[in-house]
């Protein structure tokens, strides 16, 4: 589940934004036909921080073509390689990576440090995870240098996503918890402490999971970030079913779908079906366990639908993961259906 709890970035108040533009990529050659490109980078990373990943990529886009310094023109292609890899594929995505990659140096550390996470996204998605692992320890260690404190966590935060050993994902969710609280950082302890709860769950230690997911809630509520809100209590009431709390985790999984529909039916994104979609695969669980397979296989099919409607099936590696233990779920069901 460390995907899940992970991919969303930290929120921030959204400032007014301009409207569409081409998403074909364009050397810095190309006229100037927009105002700064740093403000318009932080309108993308406000975008982006929002789970608007369309608007946030031609955001971008128009970044890239705009006037301003070069470590803004690297992490705008950077950024756009990102997105096309959340809205489109990887593939899509390359050729901003090459943009970037032409133009970025070590001596400018925003544009580099910006440019090495999404190369680490890149190998990570293709599958690459040992390679991707080993560029976010050495991005952890440049943040570090180059006193980009918060770039240092998340470089932490990635090393988490991507490590398959169990006690390394618990040694960099810790350090990235330490820095986090030296640094005084809510939203960044928020995020932590749900990596940390993956990795619990991961080993399945479900009691110890659910303390660090209630932990990561209560961070989540003092931040304020709605779409993290309700993700924080997705996890926990999936914790309270895994740990035999049935009682608490209906009625919390219960209250979660209900706000994920209501998120729904105001903004019908691919962001927001993803977690219509999930909740409702926990309440059929839940259905499921209290003996309705027939409720509970209704569930099941419906969150399909809504994790399609998602992307599901754009999530590279996880995704299909994910796909094929919702189908393995389906089809258990479905044999003792009545």
């Amino acid at each position: 589940m460390l995907r899940l709890l992970g991919l969303f970035a930290l929120s921030a108040a959204l400032a007014p934004v301009l409207g569409c533009s081409t998403t074909e990529p364009m050397d810095k050659g190309s006229p100037v036909t927009i105002g700064p490109s740093l403000e318009l980078l932080h309108l993308g990373d406000e975008l982006f921080k929002k789970g608007k990943y369309d608007e946030a990529k031609d955001m971008y886009a128009r970044a890239v073509n705009a006037n301003g310094p070069n470590h803004a023109y690297v992490e705008a292609c950077a950024q756009v390689a990102r997105m096309e890899s959340l809205t489109g594929s990887l593939a899509d995505g390359e050729p901003w990576l090459q943009l970037a990659i032409r133009r970025a140096t070590r001596d400018e550390p925003l544009g580099w440090s910006r440019l090495q996470q999404v190369l680490g996204i890149f190998e990570r998605e293709s599958g690459s995870r040992a390679s991707a692992v080993k560029r976010f320890k050495a991005l952890y260690d440049y943040c570090l240098e180059e006193k980009l404190y918060e770039r240092a966590i998340d470089a932490a935060h990635h090393v988490v996503l991507a490590s398959d050993d169990p006690a390394e994902q618990m040694a960099w969710s810790q350090k990235g918890i330490e820095a986090a609280e030296a640094g005084g950082l809510q939203g960044w302890l928020a995020v932590l402490w749900n990596n940390k709860g993956g990795a619990l769950e991961e080993q399945g230690r479900w009691d110890d999971a659910l303390i660090a997911y209630r932990t990561a809630k209560s961070y989540h509520y003092e931040t304020g970030n709605k779409q993290r809100m309700l993700i924080a209590d997705w996890a926990v009431a999936r914790a309270l079913r895994m740990t035999g709390k049935l009682d608490e985790a209906r009625e919390l999984s219960e209250d979660t779908h209900d706000w994920a529909l209501r998120r729904y039916r105001d903004e019908p994104s691919a962001a927001n079906a993803e977690w219509v979609g999930y909740t409702t695969w926990e309440l059929a669980e839940l259905a499921a366990l209290g003996g309705d397979t027939d409720g509970g296989l209704a569930g099941l099919r419906a969150a399909r639908v809504s994790l399609l409607e998602a992307g599901i099936e754009t999530w590279g590696e996880f995704g299909a993961k994910e796909l094929a233990r919702l189908d393995a779920r389906i089809a258990a069901l479905a044999g003792g259906a009545g």
